[in-house]
C-alpha cells in the first residue's frame, strides 16, 4: 500500500521544529509543535499544510488572513493552527528516519598523495 504522505517531511504524530514562518510570526521559528494531521482547507495551495499544535503553553503568533489581499491580523494563542510541511523539520530518532532523510556517513577516500619529494625540511 502506498504511503499517501510520501515525499513530505512530516507524518501525523511527529514532533517538529518550526524552521520558517511568515515575517510577522518569525518569533515562532524554533518552536516545537505536534503534527496532528492534514489541514484540508487549503487544498488549492501549492504547498501541503499540516494541522499542528504548539507544545508550549505560552501563546505564539498566528497570522489570520482575511478575504482582502492586505487584510492580515496577528493574534497570539496556543490553539492548533495550520503550517506548511516545507516550513517544518521533524524531530525523529535516526532509526525512525525514512530513506529521504536518513544520511549514511561514509569515509571520504582522497586521491591526493603526499609527495615526499616536495616537502620542505
Amino acid at each position: 500500500m502506498a504511503d499517501r504522505f510520501s515525499g513530505l517531511r512530516c507524518r501525523p504524530g511527529d514532533l517538529a521544529l518550526i524552521v520558517q514562518d511568515e515575517p510577522e510570526c518569525r518569533a515562532n521559528i524554533g518552536q516545537i509543535v505536534r503534527v496532528i494531521g492534514e489541514y484540508k482547507l487549503l487544498r488549492k495551495s501549492s504547498m501541503f499544510y499540516w494541522l499542528v499544535v504548539p507544545q508550549s503553553s505560552t501563546p505564539s503568533a498566528v497570522l489570520i488572513l482575511g478575504s482582502e489581499r492586505d487584510d492580515r491580523t496577528l493574534v497570539y494563542d496556543s490553539r492548533p493552527r495550520n503550517h506548511p510541511d516545507a516550513w517544518l523539520r521533524p524531530l525523529r530518532d535516526s532509526s525512525e528516519a525514512d530513506e529521504m532523510t536518513h544520511i549514511t556517513e561514509r569515509p571520504i577516500q582522497s586521491e591526493w598523495k603526499d609527495p615526499a619529494h616536495l616537502r620542505v625540511t
